[in-house]
């Protein structure tokens, strides 16, 4: 093994693989699985999040990458004994139109969410009534350990600036760039005509973005599925070689295909052959510009891509950024970052969310404090099996109740500007679906100071727009990558993926989440795979997960796999954890951005008197233990 690929190894999963067995073992791990250093740490990360236990997480050791390699073997023999024929359960046509056939979301699949807890069993949890404490008290093994960590700073982005020690909290504009009624659209309720129309949308909108940047021609494109001996242009979607592949399958530059739109393909699809393009990154769902030939009438031979281009950097007027500077009072703008779940997973402990209130009250004092969910978690244990008792004389009936009861009184605390962002996976949000609608304020008991925003939102805290998303796309975009596009983090390589695709979320299908499940109906059936959770895509509103007319200074995704912050194309790009992961406290985000001085920023072209917000320069991130 090269010293470069010892580097690599130690780089992605940290000083703890510095050792020779674990660096030997690393290394075999990668020649007989065909994986990279940074392939390797991601399925590690992955294996540690569904095999941890509650009271212990894995830890990175010789015996644990022993069974992490009979975990690969099983996985590899598992997807090699695949057939199409195991996963076609049910007619491809149908002689009426219904909703499960709808390739966007597996609807098909009950998704258990308990809104009602009847009768809330008997449980090791108790309720008091107090303002100062999580109300469902802990069991010994659900307290978080490690709280000497508590405040330790993880990671940090732009070291060299120095965050305010200021105690003042001024309050920040806040303006929206949505319009919140679009997003209460009814779920559950597709039609896969509305999804076929956005579907060809979305690859005939890019096509005219193409065709005005590069100045191509309109003659110049042509159906790629039609045999012939000239190059021509195309735009279409990135799929697998089949509609039956598993949204988890590992996908190779031979298992590409090209789907057209109904106006530049009949919606035909075609194989790919990407042979004679060097450095390439492609993941289902992305939209991609070729020129090549289908000289056979069997593939299209790609012999370029053409990336989509760019948006623009927002902007703002000089008198708009100098009231702000005032407004501040020369201080530093602080935003703190959460993202849920924000107990364990074997109790509904909030003592961790409120010392984190605490702390956020007397020392940190951001000015503006954004939060995603969960808050109560419907894959959490507790709230599955409904197994809740509290000592009040009136007992909630309705999450909804529980949340009112427990997470509110704990909000409330909060003097700070705060924003909430729902997760699909929210138990108390009666909008299951991406883009989701907010949480209703006033029916969960919520202050005024308490904002709720959709998933996803754009909005802006003075001068800088930044952009949220609660749908885990690091996690679920798997990209077929080669050239120099290998050498790239994958973080980066998915960041600039969503920045150019010009999309929150532009993986398609999207990401599932499944359990297995004994099956009462048939002895000798072995399961069935029960939905939990997953993207859950509304297709037909999907254009509400778009970026508007410009990126975003700031783009932040919650993610379940390791926290982040990175410059990608000038934009500022965080994830910054969970707030509770498994058994131990996780990450949260405090983000210190220094007033904009016009000396310090970009001016505008053709334009007077507007300037860059430059917010990746004059901004320091902090990813910090919770």
């Amino acid at each position: 093994m090269t010293t470069t690929i010892e580097t690599q190894i130690i780089t992605r999963f940290g000083p703890k693989a510095n050792e020779t067995d674990i660096l030997k073992k690393c290394g075999e791990l990668m020649n007989i699985f065909g994986l990279s250093a940074e392939d390797l740490f991601l399925k590690w990360e992955s294996y540690v999040i569904t095999t941890s236990t509650v009271d212990n997480e894995l830890q990175l050791s010789l015996p644990s990458l022993n069974k992490f390699q009979e975990f690969l073997q099983m996985k590899l023999i598992k997807s090699n004994q695949k057939t199409p024929s195991s996963n076609a359960k049910r007619p491809v046509m149908r002689t009426t139109p219904n909703m499960n056939i709808i390739p966007s979301t597996p609807m098909s699949s009950m998704k258990k969410r308990r809104l009602e807890a009847p009768g809330l069993r008997s449980a090791d949890t108790s309720y008091t009534n107090g303002g100062d404490s999580s109300p469902v008290a802990p069991s010994p093994s659900a307290t978080p350990s490690k709280q000497t960590e508590s405040g330790k700073i993880l990671e940090t982005l732009n070291a060299h600036i120095t965050p305010s020690n200021s105690i003042s909290q001024a309050k920040l504009k806040l303006f929206a760039n949505f319009n919140p009624q679009k997003y209460k659209f009814r779920t559950m309720n597709q039609k896969l005509l509305e999804v076929a129309d956005y579907l060809d949308e979305q690859i005939d909108a890019t096509a005219k973005v193409l065709l005005n940047h590069y100045k191509f021609e309109a003659s110049d494109f042509g159906n790629p599925n039609v045999q012939s001996q000239t190059e021509i242009l195309t735009v279409g979607r990135i799929v697998p070689d089949s509609p039956l592949t598993p949204y988890d399958a590992d996908l190779n530059p031979n298992s590409l295909f090209l789907e057209t739109s109904r106006s530049g393909g009949i919606g035909q699809r075609v194989q790919l052959n990407i042979s004679s393009i060097e450095n390439f990154s492609f993941f289902p769902g992305q939209i991609a510009c070729f020129k090549g030939i289908n000289s056979t009438g069997e593939f299209f031979k790609a012999s370029k891509s053409y990336p989509i281009p760019y948006l623009g950097s927002p902007v703002s007027s000089l008198s708009d950024l100098n009231t702000y500077h005032q407004d501040l009072a020369g201080d530093n703008m602080k935003v703190v970052i959460t993202s849920g779940p924000y107990t364990t997973q074997n109790d509904l402990s909030y003592d961790l969310l409120s010392r984190f209130v605490d702390k956020m009250n007397n020392e940190v004092r951001p000015n503006t404090l954004i939060m995603f969910g969960p808050f109560l978690d419907v894959t959490h244990p507790s709230i599955q099996s409904g197994n809740l008792s509290f000592d009040t004389d009136k007992t909630p009936t309705t999450l909804t109740e529980v949340f009112k009861f427990v997470i509110t009184p704990i909000l409330k605390r909060l003097t700070c500007q705060v924003i909430l962002l729902p997760s699909t996976k929210d138990a108390t949000s009666k909008h299951a679906a991406y883009p989701q609608d907010s949480f209703d304020r006033k029916h969960l008991g919520l202050p005024k100071n308490v904002k709720c925003f959709p998933n996803p939102a754009t909005f802006q805290l003075n001068e800088v727009l930044i952009g949220c998303s609660n749908n885990d796309i690091f996690k679920d975009l798997k990209d077929v990558n080669g050239g120099q596009k290998m050498k790239q983090s994958r973080f980066d390589r998915v960041a600039e993926h969503v920045l150019e695709q010009r999309r929150y979320y532009p993986v398609f299908p999207g990401g599932l989440k499944q359990k297995k499940t004994k099956s009462l109906i048939a002895e000798n059936d072995t399961g069935v795979l029960e939905h939990v959770s997953g993207a859950d895509l509304h297709v037909p509103y999907m254009g509400l997960t778009e970026f508007n007319e410009s990126l975003p200074d700031v783009l932040v995704i919650p993610s379940e796999l390791k926290f982040f912050c990175k410059i990608i194309k000038n934009v500022l790009i965080i994830n910054p954890g969970s707030f509770v992961k498994m058994n131990a406290p996780g990450s949260y985000c405090l983000m210190n951005l220094v007033p904009p001085k016009v000396e310090d920023l970009s001016k505008a072209d053709d334009v007077d008197d507007v300037y860059l917000h430059n917010v990746w320069k004059r901004a320091r991130v902090d990813i910090i233990k919770a």
